[in-house]
């Protein structure tokens, strides 16, 4: 059986600047929070102390109650416990905590307590160097030596009066440099996530919109939508700018005649997630391409993407909340999935 009351906090814990929660071993059930709780979390002493974990845990398959009872249990059993975990306040902004749980003893009774600090920022900038060292160290250096080649290759040409290949080539390279810079900028829009930007987003109207201007960019591919559901999230530009690149992906890397891209909008069966699903007929995406993405995974002079691209999607899913999934496509190609927190529609 869990411990019932008549364990607390002692009151000079709510002077403390980091958050302090005192748990049932057994059951990770709140017996106390210090203050600085109820200003991290946005929750009343109260709430907190009748929620269980996952009612305030980001909504995603990768943080569970079930994950953080197993965590509790092993501090209990005297194995500290040192994570990160990521939370939904009220307004549905999303916070980045780490949380160290030790076994502890509280009036003759053995609890566990949790320090908890908010690293929201820390996780942003942290992203945001790597992001600036793949892009800067790598993609960038190798652009320009290819660059650098050409214009060699140029000298030669302009001697041999045979410039229109080099000339395009320059130009190509050029572009890829100008488009990198687009989205940097964008990363940088959605580094640090605020709430107050966000609004409930119908996602089928904003694929419309999406679609539209690629149908006007790219005439000869074939884009069809399917929105199967009604569905909003709590959503801002980055959103956009994500579903964007998919669609710009999935018909720039096409090695077909006529690329065809589906854009579909779903209620994701699995999780109850808002699902928007970009499919298409090309060759498949690089396993490295998408395992650069991981944070265990370091970028080398050879082993990095090409693209950054992929980095505007997973960040604006990491910063929403959300997953973003690749799949391979039957008989051929690739699903990029988004699976995103649902919400309730805006009152006109």
């Amino acid at each position: 059986m869990g411990i019932s009351q008549g364990v607390s906090l002692p009151a000079a814990f709510d002077d403390l600047e980091i958050g302090i929660v005192l748990r049932d071993p057994e059951t990770g059930a709140a017996l106390d929070v210090n203050d600085r709780i109820e200003e991290l979390y946005g929750y009343s002493r109260v709430d907190i102390l009748e929620m269980e974990i996952g009612e305030f845990t980001a909504p995603s398959t990768t943080f569970s109650q079930d994950e953080a009872v197993d965590r509790l249990h092993a501090a209990a059993a005297g194995e500290s416990q040192v994570f990160e975990w990521q939370i939904e306040r009220p307004t549905g902004e999303l916070v980045w905590i780490r949380v160290r749980l030790n076994r502890t003893t509280v009036d003759d009774t053995t609890c566990v307590i949790a320090e908890v600090r908010e690293i929201t920022e820390y996780k942003a900038r942290e992203r945001r160097l790597r992001l600036l060292n793949r892009v800067v160290r790598h993609n960038l250096r190798n652009e320009t030596n290819v660059l650098m080649g050409y214009a060699d290759r140029l000298k030669q040409a302009v001697e041999e009066e045979t410039l229109e290949k080099e000339v395009e080539t320059i130009r190509e390279i050029a572009s890829e440099i100008g488009t990198m810079s687009d989205s940097i900028r964008q990363i940088e829009e959605i580094a640090t996530p605020d709430a107050t930007q966000r609004s409930p987003t119908d996602i089928g109207e904003l694929v419309e919109e999406i679609v539209a201007e690629a149908r006007a960019d790219a005439p000869a591919a074939e884009i069809t939508v399917d929105i199967q559901d009604d569905v909003c999230v709590n959503a801002d530009t980055g959103l956009r700018h994500a579903i964007t690149h998919a669609i710009e992906n999935a018909i720039e890397h096409n090695d077909r005649e006529v690329p065809s891209v589906e854009v579909s909008v779903a209620i994701d069966s699995t999780t109850g997630q808002a699902e928007i699903a970009v499919s298409d007929n090309g060759p498949p995406i690089p396993e490295v391409e998408v395992d650069v993405l991981r944070e265990d995974v370091e970028s080398s002079a050879t082993y990095h993407g090409s693209g950054i691209g992929l980095w505007v999607m997973q960040w604006c899913v990491d910063s929403l909340g959300g997953e973003l999934v690749f799949e391979e496509n039957t008989p051929r190609g690739n699903v990029v999935r988004f699976l995103l927190p649902r919400v309730d529609r805006a009152e006109p």
